[in-house]
């Protein structure tokens, strides 16, 4: 037992798979606001579609390929939980059809993601900080309503719930397989976020960042280039929400409310805006926070919901961090390059 802990492993493995989705996300925003400056108060806009994405095929995919072995259980929304177990026990006899369809929805959650950030950006990218993100707050929102009364997408109000995509696995291995597919994923996107900011184009969005009427007057296009970087977020969050989907196996539409999109926000500025190192740290004080507070909510007395204590807690850190240490627990650095001084020497030397 750990701090009292009943599950010390059922813990370390819910920890883990909600920060390695937290992480991608705190990645994604960190790439568009850190780095970029774009406000992006939307982000769960795109974690919504890659979720939905999953909410809205993996079953229904399934279920059209193996008609003859899955049942007549009623209409599908009704009885969407059986046939996600029917699914189940399809792909747990077919272990190559579970993981061609992780990984093809991995990909599709990302494409849909990206598509979301390419048409919520188009008409609203030339817009300042406040109305951009005032505009991609809008956008998420229409997302989750429609969602929430178009019932052919995942059902309305009901939720629908996910296939197991690793129920090929024997029980004991599954979920601790599953978790590590997770963490990988995650943090080969931080490796490709990393070696991206210290690209050339790395320091081109900073440049933008710092001073966009420079850039623009270097003949930079700055309205492509801070689309392209949130159709990048948008498809990073997209698939943040595929590994969300299959981890809960089951999506409701009000899991997507735009307090997600803030909390991603606490993440990023309590870590350090510009800085991907501080993005994984801003990711792991959360989870471990929240998780800590549901696993002892039932202990704790207080005169208000203790659901929303982690919420009242960041609230109040974020306060603090703006006000005494406002760039983060790990600061920006600057890129590591090459100075003229050492080129020059270089060349004298060859």
């Amino acid at each position: 037992m750990i701090l009292g802990i009943t599950d010390p492993i059922r813990f370390a493995i819910d920890i883990s798979a909600f920060f390695s989705i937290y992480l991608m996300l705190s990645i994604s925003l960190n790439l568009e606001y850190g780095y970029t400056g774009i406000s992006n108060f939307g982000k769960v806009l795109f974690f919504a579609g890659g979720a939905f994405t999953v909410g809205a095929l993996a079953t229904r995919t399934i279920m059209n390929l193996y008609l003859s072995q899955i049942g007549n259980y009623g209409p599908y929304c009704t009885a969407n939980v059986v046939y996600a177990t029917e699914v189940s026990k399809i792909l747990a006899n077919n272990p190559t059809l579970a993981i061609i369809m992780f990984v093809g929805l991995l990909i599709l959650g990302g494409i849909i993601g990206g598509v979301l950030g390419y048409l919520a950006s188009y008409p609203a990218i030339r817009l300042k900080e406040s109305y951009l993100g005032i505009t991609l707050l809008a956008s998420g929102e229409l997302l989750r309503i429609i969602a929430r009364n178009y019932d052919p997408l995942i059902c309305g109000s009901l939720g629908i719930s996910v296939p197991d995509i690793f129920a090929w696995l024997p029980v004991g291995v599954k979920e601790i397989v599953q978790v590590g597919v997770m963490l990988a994923i995650a943090f080969i996107t931080w490796y490709f976020v990393e070696k991206l900011v210290r690209s050339p184009f790395g320091r081109l969005i900073r440049a933008i960042r710092d001073n966009e009427v420079a850039a623009e007057a270097f003949g930079k296009n700055v309205v492509k280039i801070r689309m392209q970087v949130l159709v990048i977020g948008s498809a990073i969050a997209g698939m943040a929400g595929v590994l969300y989907a299959f981890y809960t196996k089951s999506i409701h539409a009000d899991d997507f409310m735009p307090l997600k999109t803030f909390i991603v926000w606490v993440m990023v500025i309590l870590g350090g805006a510009g800085n991907n190192v501080g993005a994984v740290l801003g990711a792991l004080i959360y989870v471990l926070t929240e998780r800590l507070i549901m696993q002892y909510k039932y202990m704790i007395s207080a005169p208000f919901d203790v659901n929303y204590l982690s919420y009242i807690i960041f609230g109040i850190v974020l306060i603090l961090i703006l006000l005494y240490r406002p760039q983060g627990i790990l600061p920006e650095k600057p890129s590591k390059t090459i100075s003229f001084e050492k080129v020059i020497r270089k060349i004298k030397q060859e």
